[in-house]
């Protein structure tokens, strides 16, 4: 009786540890190295940038914390959320939500970061981000998070509605400033030209007329609010 009870827990130690080797020898397969990192809904960051924020390698999935690694790329300044998935055998996806940086707005000797959507992302003192700063928008306060109260949401959607334009044609790093203060004379700063585009209408035509000619003009002030219908723009200089 003494032995039975003796053999008995020797060979339950015996089967545990071969089944523990097994696990062992299943969850260091290459099947479990991660072999393809893919990144969605990014724009404003890279892939590379993305992954490289994540500290995520192609090493086996078991030496991977998706916690830290969402942690990591949060500390992004525009990343709003992260989602990280691991879908067998080897890969992994990292979905972002981007708070990307669409223009900047003045305030008070300083300069207000805003999303798309109108959110004040940040506030800085240098125009870091090759994105336009817009001037003519009027309010009177804001909060870090929140959408920026605009008296004058016509003019904020034209801001949007050029900046989008503007960006189609990769033309958005040359506008230094876009001033919607009257929406029927809106101005481009561009190189040492002060540009007075007119009226939203036609915008994108009279933007490809300046995208064509505008190497020719070195100062001044350059009129293009009639030239989809004339033809013709004028230039005189600063006074």
């Amino acid at each position: 009786m003494n032995k039975y009870n003796i053999k008995k827990p020797k060979k339950k130690i015996y089967i545990g540890m071969i089944i523990g080797l097994i696990l062992i020898a299943l969850l260091s397969m290459p099947i479990w190295n991660i072999k393809d990192i893919k990144v969605e809904n990014n724009g404003y960051y890279s892939k590379e940038e993305i992954i490289e924020a994540s500290g995520i390698k192609t090493h086996s999935i078991w030496d991977l914390s998706f916690s830290h690694a969402r942690k990591e790329i949060m500390k992004l300044s525009y990343i709003k959320n992260v989602d990280i998935k691991y879908n067998f055998p080897g890969n992994v996806i990292i979905k972002v939500v981007e708070n990307a940086p669409f223009m900047y707005v003045p305030f008070s000797g300083s300069y207000l970061c805003l999303n798309e959507q109108g959110q004040v992302v940040s506030q800085t003192n240098n125009l870091s981000n090759p994105i336009p700063l817009v001037s003519g928008l009027n309010f009177s306060e804001f909060k870090i998070g929140e959408i920026l109260a605009i008296q004058n949401d016509d003019a904020f959607l034209a801001s949007k509605e050029l900046i989008n334009t503007l960006h189609e044609y990769t033309y958005e790093d040359k506008v230094k400033e876009i001033d919607v203060y009257n929406l029927e004379e809106i101005h481009l700063y561009v190189d040492n030209l002060d540009v007075i585009m007119g009226g939203i209408g036609d915008f994108d035509k009279k933007l490809q007329w300046l995208i064509a000619t505008h190497k020719n003009y070195d100062m001044g002030i350059l009129d293009l609010s009639q030239v989809v219908k004339s033809g013709q723009a004028s230039l005189r200089p600063i006074t």
